[in-house]
């Protein structure tokens, strides 16, 4: 029609792929529709909110109450609706058919640390990471998210700047490939005296955001207000680590904190398999999430 402006079809795909994402829960626009497939796979999309297991303890610390059996363990995990569930690339090799058909979301680990280990198990006081898996295996293997960790606050400065620039490798990879990137920063190390200090919560998180991150997982800062302070200085969602076990009703109320706060969900692990009825405190923390 006469007037009528030329048409854009890249500008048309990125109006109508930011239609999907709410504003209110997703600080950033994906307008990849790889990113954006993936991301409501991990994220339900009624709430933009996720509950979601962090089941890679055992590489790590090997076998530890409550992650074995780890088929019968993910097979619980996915019956009793979990939004996402984050492993090793060697259990998801042996796993894919508890995925295949299901809802729920994968998200690969693509590195490994000596950070969380105790003396008895010859741990280390102040750890180191390294890489594992690439992106392409997460692509290979039908994963929604690749995970990696963020440690500030080492003794040597190259070691802290190795960590940085890895993820940013990590992240450029995520981009060509349509993958999410979930970054999990946190302050460890020798320097740091407590690892939920706000200013260092707020320093490191935005940090990953402007790294690229697409979602982060941290620690649970000490009051809402902290929290919900932290999550309006971020670039991207935020989703809470668990911590230590608690009792599930103090537990649950927790994950109420949060999410009055403005997290957009949480990744819990040892106070999901450790828990005296795993099932039961998933049901529930689907309801304190997306209810």
């Amino acid at each position: 029609m006469a007037g009528s402006p030329p048409f854009d079809p890249t500008e048309r795909r990125e109006k109508e792929l930011n239609l999907l994402i709410e504003p209110k829960t997703m600080t950033s626009t994906i307008s990849d529709g790889g990113k954006l497939i993936r991301l409501k796979r991990l994220l339900d999309p009624r709430t933009n909110k996720g509950v979601i297991v962090a089941f890679d303890h055992a590489l790590m610390l090997g076998p530890i109450p409550g992650n074995s059996p780890p088929h019968e363990r993910l097979q619980l995990f996915i019956d009793a609706g979990v939004d996402a569930i984050l492993l090793s690339l060697g259990l998801l090799r042996r796993s894919v058919d508890l995925f295949a058909g299901r809802r729920t979301g994968v998200i690969l680990r693509l590195d490994w640390t000596n950070q969380w280990r105790e003396p008895s198990l010859l741990g280390f006081d102040e750890g180191r990471t390294c890489a594992l898996a690439i992106v392409e295996d997460a692509v290979r293997w039908g994963a929604d998210a690749v995970l990696t960790y963020m440690f500030v606050g080492l003794d040597d400065a190259a070691a802290e700047a190795d960590v940085i620039r890895r993820n940013a490798e990590v992240n450029r990879a995520c981009e060509r490939f349509g993958m999410i990137h979930i970054v999990e920063s946190m302050a460890r190390g020798r320097r740091v005296d407590k690892p939920n200090r706000k200013d260092l919560v707020a320093f490191h998180t935005r940090v990953a955001g402007e790294l690229g991150a697409d979602l982060i997982k941290t620690d649970i800062l000490p009051s809402e207000q902290d929290t919900a302070e932290i999550i309006s200085t971020s670039l991207v969602p935020i989703l809470l680590a668990g911590g230590p076990v608690g009792e599930q009703p103090d537990v649950l109320k927790l994950v109420q904190r949060l999410v009055r706060a403005g997290a957009s969900g949480i990744i819990f692990g040892r106070n999901v398999f450790q828990s005296p009825d795993p099932a039961a405190f998933l049901r529930a923390a689907r309801r304190a999430v997306h209810e």
